[in-house]
């Protein structure tokens, strides 16, 4: 039988990426074995896999990793719920200039672009407004930035932290804008053009976590309000301050990620008007018709930065087995990211599918 690939695409499942890396020799890899291979000879890692239950394969499980877009699952969670509890209304219409103020041009590979143009394949475009269904489809399955920063204003960030009690995580930095976030050494560099690169990377390094996210919201509420054009106008990130911005990420874990995806999987945690707010968002996977030939059903979230790589996913094929997927990475090699990224999907579909290759997962 003919198998889709569980990932969408490596330019959907990438998000947060500062600089758009070029396609090297090498990269693109479908061997399963080549992440295989790179994860029995680097420590830079986490992986859990659950499999019909119980824990198949985990691996540093409860060390914390920056999840980049992976951490949009918790934001998709709390529009559920409160589209559930009839706070919300998924009809709602949505202006995309009220989204664009979010957007910040070459920081999202592409994401919010592909967004709109599939939205207007697809006829969710009513003049320059679609409905809010679609803007979370857009953080989800595209991994908007833009999105992801309206909705948090729109749902409330606090509503959003403190859903994560109610899911019973417990290693869980707190969510914050990511727009916001990118743009903290513009921010500094606005406020003092004489500030040296160095000095702007000391500042952000040694701020608190909450000076830090407050920072991030300052700058979201500029953007908000109409302040975006005067940020493009005094971009300003070095590398040093991308892998920064990278590493200050929003952090979990893998036994975290993975048992959050076995909430979303069992279609018994949450109620059913929650439920089905979520299975419209969350799985996306299952609008292509080979994957309807061998799963019931399926979702996932990744992300990445020019440093990182993480996913989190859940599937139930049409045996009855049920199975949970998080890995993450960070530190990676130049070069290793368009590799790393070319083998998941093969390597998950492979957890998914092949006996022999899980049991090759036990060697790690």
């Amino acid at each position: 039988m003919k198998v889709a690939l569980l990932i969408i695409g490596v330019g959907l499942v990438i998000a947060l990426i500062i600089i758009v890396v070029g396609i090297r020799q090498n990269a693109g890899k479908k061997d399963p074995n080549y992440l295989l291979n790179y994860l029995k000879h680097h420590e830079n890692w986490s992986l859990t896999v659950i499999r019909n239950g119980e824990t198949l394969v985990s691996v540093r499980e409860d060390e914390m990793f920056p999840l980049a877009s992976a951490m949009k699952t918790i934001v998709a969670i709390e529009y559920a719920r409160q589209c559930g509890e009839q706070k919300l209304d998924p009809s709602l219409n949505v202006s995309l200039e009220d989204l664009d103020r979010y957007y910040i041009p070459d920081t999202d590979g592409g994401a919010h672009e592909e967004w709109i143009t599939y939205s207007k394949e697809k006829g969710l475009l009513l003049g320059n407004t679609t409905n809010l269904e679609n803007v979370v489809k857009g953080m989800i399955l595209f991994s908007s930035n833009a999105n992801t920063d309206y909705l948090m204003e729109l749902l409330g960030s606090e509503e959003i932290n403190r859903s994560m009690d109610e899911l019973g995580i417990e290693k869980h930095e707190a969510l914050y804008p990511i727009s916001g976030s990118m743009l903290i050494p513009t921010y500094f560099k606005m406020k003092n053009p004489s500030f040296t690169d160095d000095y702007i990377e000391s500042k952000i390094m040694t701020m608190s976590k909450e000076e830090y996210i407050q920072t991030a919201q300052t700058v979201t509420h500029s953007l908000k309000n109409g302040g975006k054009d005067t940020y493009i106008e005094n971009w300003h990130s070095s590398e040093p301050q991308q892998k920064i911005w990278s590493d200050r990420l929003t952090s979990s874990t893998t036994f975290e990620y993975a048992s959050l995806m076995g909430k979303l999987n069992s279609k018994r945690y949450f109620n059913k008007e929650t439920q089905k707010w979520l299975d419209s968002v969350m799985e996306g996977l299952m609008e292509n018709p080979i994957n309807q030939e061998w799963l019931k059903h399926a979702g996932q979230k990744g992300g990445s930065t020019e440093f990182l790589v993480t996913n989190a996913a859940y599937a139930t094929d049409k045996e009855g087995n049920s199975t949970e997927i998080a890995i993450f990475s960070n530190e990676l090699e130049p070069g290793e990211l368009e590799k790393i990224s070319g083998s998941l999907n093969s390597f998950m579909l492979n957890i998914l599918r092949e006996e022999d290759f899980r049991k090759k997962l036990l060697e790690l």
